[in-house]
C-alpha cells in the first residue's frame, strides 16, 4: 500500500501502447504530485514543454468539496497545477495543463 505522505518515492515509468496511443505508465502513490513530477521530467530530458489534458469530474461541486475535506478526495487537475504552479514560479518554465 502506498503512504500518500511519502514525497520521496522513486517513480517507476514505462511506456505502453494501448489502442494505438503511446501511453507513460506510472504508478505513485500521490496522483497530483506524480503527474507533476512526470512533467517536469519530460520538459528537462527533451527540453520541450508538455502538455496534459484532464476533464472535471462529474456531479455536484459541492459534493466534490466535501469529498476532498473529507476524505481527501478531489479534482486531480487543480490540484497538479498548484503543484506545478508551486515547483516552477516561471509560468514560461511551467508544463501547461488543461481542463475540459
Amino acid at each position: 500500500m502506498d503512504d500518500s505522505s511519502d514525497f520521496e518515492t522513486e517513480l517507476h515509468v514505462r511506456g505502453v501502447n494501448r489502442h494505438g496511443y503511446h501511453i507513460l505508465e506510472v504508478h505513485g502513490p500521490v496522483v497530483p504530485n506524480t503527474i507533476a513530477s512526470v512533467l517536469l521530467h519530460i520538459r528537462d530530458v527533451t527540453g520541450l514543454m508538455p502538455h496534459i489534458y484532464f476533464r472535471w469530474t462529474e456531479g455536484n461541486p459541492i459534493t466534490n468539496l466535501v469529498r476532498f475535506l473529507f476524505l481527501g478526495e478531489g479534482e486531480i487537475a487543480p490540484v497538479t497545477r498548484e503543484v506545478l504552479r508551486e515547483a516552477v514560479p516561471d509560468v514560461t518554465q511551467r508544463p501547461w495543463v488543461h481542463v475540459g
